[in-house]
């Protein structure tokens, strides 16, 4: 069965109309250009309506949070937000846009078993022609000499590494997992190096390239470096989410909104690239707006 929505983009005065279609498995993307169409709402911002839009493509999130470590100590402290960010970005992605919640599970605290099961989940449940978003904040560890990066579950310890998860394995399922679109976001000490970067200029694509070919990006606090507990990355991560008010935001311009502010309130560069070797094909992860 083939599923067509039109997409308009509104303009001061008139809106350009763009035609996109999302057709079976491919979601395949088409846009053409109408000029001079008005809208039929009386706010003047554009929705779903107007779009034409009675249904979209699923998404599906996995949100993790870890503030509190069973094996807390001088070397693993507890923190105090990571938790609180998770069930912020939770709301907002349930509340805003397109993430129903029976699609979307949010995890406190979980352990590396947790985690694991639920990567394994989505293997099965993620559709090719669904979405899915991927949120870690909690402690990250980086290792110079082997170049690996870690997450770090709740019942994770130092200095034994046998709970903590590989940036390799978290790379690996997202290979796995077939879905049109996935996007990383991690707020995490060292979460860098997840991927090798590429340049912002080159991650701003038009709306007709964005959705046709896949893409597997990822978005993180900081390259190679430690991150404060309370996140100056997710301030403004979740400040422009909330307070964005374009139907369509790719992640692109989402990183666009967010760099600046970021850098000149903190020591953190913020990166947002591809992850290498999980089946990016050029695509890029777009937000939809409820009504």
């Amino acid at each position: 069965m083939k599923l067509k929505l039109t997409l308009i983009l509104l303009g001061l005065v008139s809106i350009q109309a763009f035609s996109q279609t999302f057709e079976g498995s491919s979601n395949a993307v088409k846009v053409t250009v109408e000029k001079n169409k008005t809208l039929n709402n009386e706010t003047g911002r554009l929705t779903l309506a107007d779009l034409g839009i009675t249904k979209i493509p699923k998404y599906h999130a996995l949100i993790v949070g870890v503030s509190e470590y069973e094996n807390a100590g001088p070397g693993l402290t507890n923190l105090e937000m990571p938790v609180k960010d998770a069930e912020k970005l939770y709301s907002v992605l349930t509340k805003k846009y397109a993430f129903d919640s029976a699609f979307v599970t949010l995890l406190k605290n979980p352990t590396r078993e947790e985690i694991m099961n639920q990567f394994e989940r989505l293997t099965e449940a993620v559709a090719e022609n669904e979405n899915l978003l991927i949120f870690f904040a909690g402690h990250g560890v980086y290792d110079k000499s082997k170049d690996f990066g870690y997450w770090l579950p709740s019942d994770a310890k130092t200095p034994s590494r046998s709970a903590w998860i590989a940036n390799s394995t978290i790379k690996d399922y997202i290979g796995a997992i077939k879905s049109k679109h996935t996007l990383l976001i991690t707020d995490a000490c060292f979460s860098g190096s997840i991927f090798k970067t590429r340049s912002v200029a080159a991650e701003i694509m038009r709306f007709n390239d964005a959705y046709k070919v896949k893409s597997r990006k990822a978005l993180t606090s900081g390259n190679l470096s430690e991150v404060p507990d309370e996140s100056v990355f997710l301030k403004f991560l979740l400040k422009s989410l909330e307070e964005n008010n374009d139907v369509l935001l790719h992640t692109s311009l989402l990183f666009n909104r967010i760099y600046q502010p970021i850098l000149n309130n903190s020591t953190t560069t913020p990166l947002l690239g591809i992850v290498q070797g999980a089946g990016d094909e050029g695509g890029d992860f777009i937000f939809i707006k409820r009504d």
